[in-house]
């Protein structure tokens, strides 16, 4: 039997390279959609109405010297051109089952190893009451834990709980907004402990965001710059230590299906030098450039993504290159 941890593992390396989630540039995780599955093939629209498609891969393992097939078959059933459940096999075993609803809300998610603590996780959304709910559940089907968002009437999260079983409070947050929908302030509750972030803004005469400072009970802990430009703009983040010197930087640039990620770490001892930088550079979900500089050296490697594509424009096969070296097929066999 194949261990959840292997899935999870297989899931990343297949998907590495589908999908760049822009969650991790957001403060508030507000969306339940599983972090292993790439939404962008999950939203994404197809043609000629299939019923189904598998997608198999074949990539380099660490350390491996020639392509190998992946165990994890990924079966994605469709109806009316949608993305209604996807499943990962192996050897003709589901391992694991997703199904969504009709807006690409993650519904329900099951895994079928024996070493899955959790092997039922469902999902409740109260469009009057605009909330969103994560319960996830032992093999004896009681609830391990329970999870509520809830939202204003602009869709802003106001409210996030967590809860040991059904109604036994382990933390809350919540948060509350300034009239150009940005978070003012932040209060984390939990283990008896508080902590309570507030926000600072600049705007422009146009409204548009020029900085964004974080303090956490006082205390500078980040700092945000926006630039706009007529074909582009650029966000600069900054992370502040204990000792009031940044500590790190990320800049992100986005042109169209353009985005370059840069973040550096900077020295302890000289806050005017980077100890190291690492660079992303993504057209579409496709990364075209990774770049390191460290103590090490600079390395860089380069990225090219091929596709093929069937009588009804959907892509069938996806072959991604380092360096000019094949590292990476994914095979989309459709059922029409």
């Amino acid at each position: 039997m194949i261990s959840l941890s292997r899935i999870r593992f297989c899931i990343a390396s297949l998907l590495f390279l589908c999908v760049f989630c822009y969650a991790k540039a957001q403060e508030q995780n507000i969306d339940f959609f599983p972090s292993e599955l790439s939404k962008t093939l999950i939203t994404q629209p197809t043609e000629g109405n299939p019923r189904s498609y598998t997608i198999q891969t074949q990539e380099y393992a660490d350390k491996a010297t020639h392509i190998s097939l992946s165990e994890i078959i990924q079966e994605y059933l469709l109806e009316n051109n949608r993305i209604y459940q996807v499943n990962l096999n192996a050897r003709k075993t589901t391992l694991a089952s997703y199904t969504f609803d009709s807006l690409f809300r993650i519904k329900a998610i099951r895994y079928f190893t024996d070493d899955a603590p959790t092997p039922w996780i469902f999902y409740q959304y109260n469009d009057i009451e605009n909330t969103k709910t994560e319960l996830r559940l032992r093999r004896d089907s009681t609830v391990y834990t329970k999870t509520v968002l809830t939202f204003n009437e602009n869709d802003l999260l106001i409210s996030r709980k967590e809860f040991f079983g059904e109604s036994d409070l382990k933390s809350e947050q919540r948060f509350v907004y300034n009239d150009y929908g940005d978070v003012e302030t932040e209060v984390s509750l939990g283990n008896q402990n508080q902590s309570t972030y507030v926000y600072e803004y600049q705007y422009s005469s146009e409204g548009n965001k020029l900085m964004r400072k974080k303090f956490n009970n006082e205390k500078l802990e980040s700092r945000v710059e926006y630039q706009y430009f007529p074909d582009s703009s650029v966000q600069i983040s900054t992370e502040y230590g204990f000792n009031k010197r940044p500590k790190s930087q990320n800049l992100t640039v986005l042109q169209d299906s353009l985005r370059v990620e840069i973040t550096g770490y900077f020295s302890s001892i000289d806050t005017t030098e980077y100890r190291s930088s690492f660079k992303e550079l993504y057209v579409g979900e496709d990364l075209l450039e990774y770049e390191s500089r460290t103590i090490n050296g600079v390395f860089v490697n380069r990225f090219k993504t091929f596709y093929e594509y069937d009588s009804h424009g959907n892509w069938i096969k996806r072959m991604t290159y380092e360096n000019n070296k094949l590292i990476k097929v994914e095979n989309r066999l459709f059922r029409y």
